[in-house]
């Protein structure tokens, strides 16, 4: 998360975050080793997942359904995780049996739509042996849901258009989900609030409790501030981006960013010069440590099927009123009116189909940042190095994919280093 967030052009990574947010040259070798762990994490989730499919099978005397939905669940993981790599790192290898012998080491790298197509033939074949829900007690659970939410974004990143629109419609038409009403600011904690266990519009997130938490808090805020325990303020707005100059009114500016803070005496107190803003949406003071933050992590939301419908609704037949409607339905939400009547901050239907591009994309800012989804929508869509020079950067195209590590590329006899990604 903080190599994601801080990639994308509205948050500047601070201290030793510093690597992830330059673009004119390949990153520093404390920010490649950073880069490394993740790309070996995302294979270790891979080969847990290959484990389950390839032995669950085997188990004796198992529950049939209950055994299909444990292989289904992990089709969605090997799926997700390939989905992170491809996206950053473009074609890796595709390594889909259990290791479990040194002579499995060579895989070559399979191409950008090879990598897209196992995640696709992955999430198709769970869709029908995942559970459409499960009990509060186990929220956090792949569900049928997760997995369709998985394909919109999988097909719209290959831009299979009416395959992603089609995927969103279903979550949104048939799915158990609504949009959480908002009427204060605060009320955005029903989704981002440390006491918060699901919401009616959850897909998809990573569940964090004391115990099994995350740093994301400690990592925004200032210390003493009341927002979390300690503080590194290692990821910074970025002065001309959208969030900066981002419209006050808007709920989710009012939780997503701050200027000033209470104080242990109880007296409010401005952020200091050097950090005017700073970032708020994951906040947790009652924490005893600084990397159990209970703060849940959204990976897909009901908001971001609403925003993929517009898209890719809008890449085949325009604006239509259909895919404006839920683009607005998104924005009304994030001002606190009712979402399903007009309001004074309404898109309009004068919009050209490039104008209404530009509009969901800005949306995307406001209703996913710190979410992991700008700096994907940024490679996607072509627009990183015109957003990253509008911020007053320098932009190199090493910035386009991620190094390999240099341990895969030693190790792996079906690699070299022609094989690494320009500019490393």
């Amino acid at each position: 998360m903080s190599l994601l967030e801080n990639r994308s052009d509205y948050s500047e990574g601070r201290g030793s975050q510093a690597g992830f947010s330059t673009y004119d040259s390949p990153m520093d070798n404390t920010s490649q080793s950073r880069v490394f762990a993740a790309y070996n994490d995302l294979y270790q989730g891979i080969n847990r997942a290959n484990a389950v499919i390839d032995n669950v099978g085997g188990i004796e005397n198992m529950n049939t359904e209950l055994r299909d939905q444990y292989i289904a669940e992990a089709r969605f993981l090997r799926a997700f995780f390939y989905m992170n790599l491809v996206k950053y790192w473009g074609g890796v290898p595709l390594r889909l049996e259990e290791f479990t012998s040194l002579d499995q080491i060579p895989a070559p790298r399979a191409s950008v739509s090879e990598v897209w197509e196992q995640i696709i033939n992955d999430l198709t074949e769970a869709i029908p042996n995942l559970a459409d829900t499960f009990p509060e007690s186990e929220a956090g659970r792949v569900t049928s849901w997760a997995a369709k939410a998985a394909l919109a974004d999988a097909y719209l990143n290959i831009e299979d258009w009416t395959n992603s629109r089609d995927m969103a419609e279903d979550i949104i038409s048939n799915g158990p989900f609504s949009l959480v009403e908002v009427k204060v600011a605060d009320d955005f904690l029903q989704i981002y609030g440390p006491e918060s266990i699901t919401h009616s519009g959850e897909i998809f997130s990573a569940h964090q409790s004391e115990t099994n938490g995350n740093g994301i808090a400690t990592h925004i805020h200032r210390p003493n501030t009341g927002f979390s325990v300690g503080g590194y303020y290692a990821w910074l707005p970025v002065e001309g981006s959208l969030v900066w100059d981002w419209d006050t009114n808007d709920l989710r500016q009012q939780f997503s960013i701050y200027t000033e803070y209470f104080d242990e005496n109880g007296e409010l107190q401005p952020l200091p010069a050097s950090t005017p803003k700073l970032f708020n949406k994951y906040r947790d003071a009652g924490t005893t440590g600084s990397f159990n933050g209970r703060n849940n992590i959204p990976f897909y939301r009901l908001a971001e099927m609403y925003l993929i419908y517009a898209e890719a609704s809008n890449e085949i037949d325009g604006p239509t009123a259909l895919a404006l409607e839920r683009l607005n339905i998104v924005r009304r939400r994030g001002y606190g009116y009712p979402i399903n009547s007009p309001s004074d901050q309404d898109y309009p239907q004068s919009m050209s189909a490039s104008e209404f591009k530009d509009a969901v994309l800005k949306e995307r800012v406001y209703e996913l940042n710190l979410e992991m989804k700008r700096w994907n929508d940024l490679l996607r869509t072509g627009r990183a190095q015109q957003a990253i020079e509008i911020t007053g950067k320098s932009w190199s195209d090493v910035s386009l994919l991620l190094p390999l590590p240099i341990d895969e590329i030693n190790n792996n006899p079906a690699l070299g280093p022609e094989d690494q990604n320009p500019g490393y």
